[in-house]
């Protein structure tokens, strides 16, 4: 029997006035609603975009008349996962499909076999440069190596970056439109590489929502 026995927390923290954003998007805003003063009980009322810290996004953000976040299956949101090694890429570089499929055959002599349903997340390195201007210098997908992605049957895909690809976006346009999911702006992924692991990033259950911020955390198994 699995029984678990590590959890590991991939989530950035939303700050108000203070959290590492896309360009163009605003900051994430809190402010008191209520006090144990006013009312006998504290509360906030948030503003911020539903791409916000770590998140997902859903066929909406980026397809016309796509699934929005509420009407994807829960399951995929949760799923066996590892994490692929890509930091050692130049900025701005593309992962390409020939890199994918030799990191999947190195995986597959370590015990991990990567089949329909899994989760595949990146770890680019970038992370640790959010809220500087080298965030913005990640490396991504290539338009061939999201298609391999496709062929290989996964139904999320997530980054340590801002993004898994520039414009003209082939990771957004390739992989939502089949139902894959997005994550954006993971953390810790560096304490996963080439571990197989129960991942689990459940949105909000936002009614139209073209994405939602998570947290995602990687639960660790001993057989």
């Amino acid at each position: 029997m699995l029984k678990p026995f590590k959890v590991i927390d991939l989530s950035l923290e939303i700050r108000s006035l203070s959290t590492p954003m896309f360009p163009g998007y605003p900051q994430p805003l809190k402010t008191m609603y209520t006090t144990i003063e006013t009312a006998g009980y504290n509360s906030n009322v948030w503003i911020f975009v539903e791409h916000t810290a770590t998140h997902v996004d859903a066929p909406l953000h980026f397809i016309k008349n796509g699934l929005s976040i509420d009407k994807l299956p829960i399951e995929t949101f949760i799923g066996w996962a590892t994490v692929l090694d890509f930091s050692w890429k130049p900025p701005r570089s593309l992962i390409t499909r020939q890199e994918l499929e030799d990191y999947i055959q190195k995986l597959r002599t370590k015990g991990i076999e990567i089949s329909k349903d899994w989760i595949i997340l990146i770890h680019t390195g970038y992370g640790t440069k959010a809220g500087t201007p080298q965030w913005y210098d990640y490396p991504g997908l290539s338009e061939d190596a999201c298609m391999y992605l496709l062929e290989l049957g996964v139904k999320a895909i997530g980054t340590d970056a801002p993004s898994p690809d520039r414009e003209p976006f082939p990771a957004h346009t390739i992989l939502l439109p089949k139902g894959v999911a997005i994550y954006e702006n993971l953390t810790n992924l560096d304490k996963l590489i080439e571990k197989k692991f129960l991942f689990v990033g459940l949105p909000l259950k936002l009614v139209g929502g073209t994405g939602s911020p998570v947290r995602a955390v990687a639960i660790i198994f001993e057989e």
